[in-house]
């Protein structure tokens, strides 16, 4: 197939609705035809619904979905938008108490006076550097406070102006620098992921399958395996062979330990509890059928309580 025969022909809200009934085999029992062309023109797009499809069901030979619905679809963009917000607002939790853990580590080490560490770490990451002069002349918020800094930048004003993902290399460089132990850094990598789908409006919740060949967190999978859940060792070595599982459960795992505020971690976790219980099996009914999506729900469930009990 050449590149011309993959493209799909562009189609109308009315087009998309006939190709959902016609091509996809997906009904309109759950939401109606008329109010799914609302969905679709004020809401949501369908080549970013689609992708939840796979998290139902599968495709015939013929490339029908079995049993799916256009509200299983529209229902679960909802869950994960609302998902997303949480998420993200947890995470950008942990990039400041992460900051705040550096800084109060550098003030206290009297090998570090804050400059070299940073100066040795730049010298490997020159686009690092780069970025930093681009901040500090540009007109983001609060950069102008940066301008006379980026010369000679030091740990506690330098972490307030790099993006996240250079941030987590820098904190792995900085313990290693002093030959410190760090205990967080072999999980960045799922936080980071988390993060970043939720900052640019990823779909989390579009398939819940195992994937081949993930490296899954294996301590946080030891310390659920220990924790009594209530669910089999089965169960949790299935679920955390599935990314966003993972790095849901991850996530929770450092949170607990790093964010120092009790009101903080006790008020966030109570929100999330909130919206599991609440808005997030609103129409558990839609999915009485769908063992991935009843079984991811439940482990998620089980490790939010886990970790909110710590």
């Amino acid at each position: 197939m050449n590149k011309e025969d993959a493209k799909s022909p562009k189609l109308t809200v009315p087009q998309i609705i006939s190709y959902c009934t016609d091509e996809l085999g997906i009904t309109f029992n759950l939401m109606g035809e008329e109010a799914a062309m609302q969905f679709l023109q004020k809401n949501n797009f369908f080549f970013r619904l689609k992708l939840y499809a796979q998290t139902c069901t599968e495709q015939t030979k013929k490339g029908k979905y079995k049993g799916l619905d256009f509200g299983h679809l529209v229902e679960l963009s909802t869950i994960d938008m609302f998902l997303r917000k949480l998420l993200f607002k947890m995470t950008v939790d942990l990039e400041h108490y992460l900051k705040v853990k550096l800084v109060n580590d550098c003030q206290t080490n009297p090998a570090d006076d804050g400059y070299e560490v940073v100066e040795n770490f730049l010298r490997g990451h020159e686009s690092v550097r780069a970025y930093i002069r681009q901040f500090a002349g540009g007109n983001f918020y609060g950069a102008n406070m940066f301008s006379e800094h980026v010369q000679s930048p030091a740990v506690w004003n330098f972490v307030e102006m790099m993006p996240f993902v250079d941030f987590i290399s820098f904190y792995g460089f900085y313990y290693r620098e002093f030959r410190q132990e760090c205990t967080y850094v072999k999980h960045f990598d799922s936080v980071r992921r988390l993060r970043n789908a939720c900052a640019h409006n990823s779909s989390l919740i579009s398939s819940f399958k195992q994937v081949p060949n993930f490296r899954y967190d294996m301590d946080t999978s030891f310390e659920l395996l220990q924790g009594g859940l209530g669910i089999g060792n089965g169960v949790i070595s299935s679920s955390m062979r599935v990314p966003v599982l993972n790095d849901f459960a991850v996530m929770l795992s450092v949170y607990t330990r790093l964010v120092s505020s009790p009101m903080v971690k006790e008020k966030t976790f109570q929100e999330m509890k909130d919206f599991f219980d609440g808005r997030m099996v609103a129409h558990k009914d839609y999915f009485e059928s769908y063992t991935d999506v009843k079984s991811a729900y439940r482990f998620a469930r089980c490790v939010l309580e886990y970790y909110s009990g710590k």
